[in-house]
């Protein structure tokens, strides 16, 4: 029997009825996302471009933000309107009961995305003030008084979508980004591949930990913290203490902390997955493994070792590879980097028989250096950055491995 859930503008919000919620993710991982809502028993959901539709209430909302791997931002949907120039953008944002929302107590930031033929909307920083200006007089009208802007740490995240003449306001339930577990207390490079996408990868892979894993250009560890936080079936949301649900008026602390207790219990404590992490750079490594300390509750053992991409010489039991080499984005980087694709592909053909390795890049001449045929080749985002995962199914053999036992 088909159901079917009919959602009505609620211009407020109350997240104990059903309400039309969307995931955003990284580009290309919209399938995936889709999957491990389902892992977590979230059905009412439809993919669309850079994410997943969900109905949900307010239980939704929390197992959303506490289990999503690839997730970025939960929006709860509040309000939509026709909204074909600025005008029709204040209004449809004005005429939203923002005080049964939040309060002039409370901070608040706008963002939003918007593409319309009308050229005031094409700039997102004018239409944004224009949201943010009709936020604050529905408040003055009201309560002759005014919450105020902070950009940085506002308690209540609104996002407004403009697009194709229609208008959609959000509440951001996650406020930043869900890929900031809160395992990165470093200096990361600008290139770093961010959480989502390394879970992305990982989840792309159909790695689950019963076979190795090497990771021979791990950088911060990301790829290898995600596989080790997957394998273990490590909630991601576990490692933050803050969410932009936590401050709404119906936030419910005794349920998100069932949650959070029932989360941890379903850790796999008695795992012991094989990941082996290297990079050549010895500062690379120090910091990863100060990245895989800050995760609470998670003791299971990563193999790392100060070595160069070209040295890996893995086990001979059958295994994978994942690595996520420089694009090359800066002027004069290209030739060094041809070489060290090349060298690459030999060291896979050489030293790496039997088998699956996945190499993560942005650009289609370093992919020709490696030398190998792919098997499958998987369109993903990175950022702005058009990117390919490339599959290698290496033929079968056997070397010996010389990592060091130096655990985490």
């Amino acid at each position: 029997m088909l159901i079917r859930i009919i959602i009505t503008p609620q211009k407020s919000l109350n997240i104990d009825v059903m309400q039309e919620l969307f995931l955003t993710c990284p580009g290309g991982l919209e399938t995936i996302c889709e999957n491990e809502l389902k892992t977590i028993g979230i059905l009412n959901t439809r993919i669309k471009p850079g994410g997943v539709s969900i109905f949900g209430e307010e239980e939704t909302i929390f197992k959303i933000n506490l289990w999503t791997r690839t997730g970025v931002r939960l929006l709860v949907k509040i309000d939509h309107f026709e909204c074909r120039n600025k005008n029709e953008l204040y209004q449809g944002v004005h005429q939203i009961d923002w005080n049964s929302i939040f309060t002039t107590q409370n901070t608040f930031s706008v963002n939003g995305f918007f593409r319309s033929e009308d050229e005031s909307l094409r700039n997102t920083h004018y239409a944004t003030l224009v949201c943010k200006d009709a936020i604050v007089d529905r408040f003055k009208k009201e309560c002759n008084s005014r919450p105020d802007v902070n950009k940085l740490d506002p308690q209540f995240h609104i996002f407004v979508h403009v697009h194709h003449n229609r208008g959609t306001v959000y509440l951001n339930s996650s406020g930043s980004p869900l890929y900031k577990r809160g395992y990165r207390r470093g200096k990361m490079h600008k290139a770093s591949m961010n959480e989502a996408l390394a879970a992305g990868i990982m989840l792309l892979t159909g790695w689950n930990g019963s076979t190795p894993l090497y990771d021979p250009m791990c950088g911060s560890g990301t790829l290898s913290i995600e596989a080790m936080m997957i394998a273990a079936n490590y909630a991601p949301g576990l490692i933050r203490s803050k969410f932009a649900f936590m401050n709404w008026k119906f936030f419910d602390p005794h349920d998100w902390n069932n949650l959070i207790s029932n989360a941890k219990d379903s850790i796999k404590r008695q795992i012991k997955p094989e990941i082996f992490a290297s990079d050549i750079r010895r500062d690379a490594i120090q910091m990863a493994k100060e990245n895989y300390r800050n995760i609470r509750d998670l003791s299971h053992s990563i193999m790392w070792d100060v070595q160069s991409v070209t040295d890996l010489e893995p086990d001979e039991n059958p295994g994978m590879i994942v690595m996520n080499p420089p694009y090359g984005e800066r002027t004069g980087e290209m030739e060094s980097l041809k070489i060290l694709y090349k060298g690459i592909g030999d060291m896979l053909k050489t030293n790496c028989q039997g088998y699956s390795a996945y190499l993560f890049t942005a650009s289609s001449e370093l992919m020709k250096q490696v030398g190998l045929k792919t098997s499958r080749r998987i369109p993903l985002r990175n950022g702005n950055l058009e990117c390919r995962l490339l599959k290698y199914d290496l033929y079968a053999g056997s070397k010996k491995g010389k990592y060091m036992d130096n655990k985490s």
